[in-house]
């Protein structure tokens, strides 16, 4: 057997019972937190709506929840939906060095799989680590980018592996049956880079979360029903890595794998906005109490990577339109779920007359630097100037958010939808997510509905 395989079985073999230390525990519950908030949240969205049309139509076992129903559907099934939840808008945790989204996939796998093998809380977050150790690491070693280049997603790569490794951890799998899991993940593994023409966010939903969080719980249950197959379709002729590894700059699977270590390298947004908006509106956020008023500002120019630049330049979208957003906050001086989904405020006078004097630069320099860094520059009309250079992006391993902070994004996205009392009530349990049993976490994830 090959190197990689034998890895990843031992380590999810282990996984299933592995000691985590309190900053583990932590960081992962930041990131459940956050991903819960987000599928809640999505129940009112766009995508949300999509979903729920579609729901009638997948009846079966009720094994586990779907957020914003009533009813149980089956585990592969409430995965998937909650899954396109999770990523319904942009506000949803990242990778940055395997480009995949971990949490839209990994932690409705989790909710799915806990409610249908009955596990509490420690095993969820052991299995969400596992998760985002596997998922990242094989699309890394893959060669992400070159990936995407080449027209494969890495986005959908991430979330098979990374979903189908917390199923197993939840399925109590051992070495044996992670080998032959492993198998199916791979023949299940697909994904078009095409997502980026689809201008509806439903499509995107499903490659990033939904479609691997499906497929996983699938090939789970084959296993577990006695399903042979390959002892090895990852490496070796008509594999995995000799069909989809482009030129990779990144780690191989080759080094022993450590639960938890990915989750602490992993991003979550402090604003519910696409990626590239993120470090200009920090700078924003550093500039704002020194600015004048804003019938006082002549020009403002924002700085971002060139090679993402296009994907925020005047969208008509408003929570990825980055004039917009930044004529947004300057306007209110603060920016919520809410305001930012509003697209009534693309339309307001005062917003449209900031906007208008809004340059967003596209720099080569600031892409080879590396990072999604912005410079933001603010000229008066009586000659004064403000300057603000973010090199780490908030909520990112330079600039970490501590747990207050993921809180209150927390409450923005939940209390709109099920109210201040149940938020509260919702993120007191999911704080102590580790020392919930099992009745006590299925209680909790079908008690968290809109109210």
């Amino acid at each position: 057997m090959t190197q990689i395989t034998n890895n990843l079985c031992a380590f999810l073999d282990d996984a299933r019972h592995a000691q985590l230390d309190d900053k583990t525990i932590e960081k992962a519950k930041h990131h459940i937190v956050d991903t819960i908030a987000a599928m809640i949240s999505g129940t009112a969205l766009h995508v949300g709506e999509k979903a729920f049309k579609a729901l009638p139509s997948f009846e079966g076992l009720p094994e586990a929840t779907v957020f914003g129903q009533s009813k149980r559907y089956p585990a592969y099934w409430a995965a998937m939906f909650n899954a396109m939840l999770a990523h319904a808008d942009e506000t949803d945790d990242s990778h940055e060095t395997s480009i995949t989204h971990p949490g839209c996939g990994i932690v409705p796998t989790a909710m799915a799989m806990s409610q249908k093998e009955k596990k509490g809380g420690m095993d969820f977050i052991r299995a969400v680590c596992a998760g985002y150790d596997v998922g990242p690491r094989i699309t890394e070693a893959l060669g992400a980018m070159a990936l995407n280049n080449a027209g494969t997603s890495s986005h959908a790569m991430g979330a098979i592996f990374g979903s189908g490794a917390c199923a197993s951890v939840l399925a109590n799998f051992d070495g044996a049956q992670v080998r032959r899991l492993l198998s199916y993940l791979a023949h299940e593994s697909s994904g078009l880079g095409c997502w980026m023409a689809e201008h509806d966010h439903v499509q995107k939903a499903y490659v990033f979360g939904a479609m691997g969080a499906k497929n996983a719980i699938t090939s789970v249950l084959l296993v577990q029903s006695g399903w042979t197959g390959l002892e090895e379709a990852l490496e070796g002729p008509r594999t995995l890595f000799q069909a989809r590894a482009q030129p990779a700059k990144g780690r191989s699977m080759e080094p022993s794998l450590v639960l938890g270590h990915e989750i602490l390298g992993s991003n979550i947004k402090k604003w519910c906005v696409g990626s590239p908006a993120q470090a200009p509106l920090d700078c924003l956020q550093a500039l704002l109490p020194s600015l004048p008023a804003m019938d006082q500002i002549k020009s403002i120019t924002v700085e971002i990577r060139s090679d993402e630049a296009f994907i925020v330049d005047n969208r008509d979208m408003p929570n990825i339109c980055l004039q917009h957003l930044v004529a947004l906050y300057l306007v209110d001086r603060k920016l919520t779920f809410e305001s930012v989904h509003d697209p009534k405020r693309m339309a307001d006078s005062s917003i449209k007359e900031i906007r208008s004097k809004i340059q967003l630069i596209a720099s080569e320099a600031l892409m080879k630097s590396g990072g999604r860094q912005a410079i933001v520059n603010i000229s008066t009309n009586d000659g004064q100037t403000f300057h603000k250079h973010v090199q780490h992006v908030r909520g990112t391993w330079g600039d970490p958010m501590p747990r207050s902070e993921i809180h209150e994004k927390a409450k923005d996205l939940l209390e709109p939808v099920i109210g201040a009392a149940s938020t509260e009530r919702l993120l007191a349990s999911l704080w102590n997510l580790e020392n919930l049993d099992a009745n006590a976490l299925d209680q909790l994830i079908n008690s968290a509905q809109p109210a």
